[in-house]
């Protein structure tokens, strides 16, 4: 249980960094392809981390 709890705070915390960096560099009217990135690996560690936690 503790590796869910875990998993999922840092993919929460790499989710939101990615969703902070984007709005950041929509206002700033850059491209930001890390912070895509960031929220795609945010969004695919919260679905492995409650595929996991079911599984086990």
């Amino acid at each position: 249980m503790a590796g869910f709890i875990v998993g999922t705070s840092l993919a929460v915390l790499v989710l939101l960094t990615g969703i902070v960096g984007l709005l950041i560099s929509k206002q700033k009217r850059k491209k930001n392809k890390w912070a895509w990135w960031l929220i795609l690996f945010g969004c695919c560690a919260i679905i492995s981390a409650f595929i996991n936690a079911g599984l086990t």
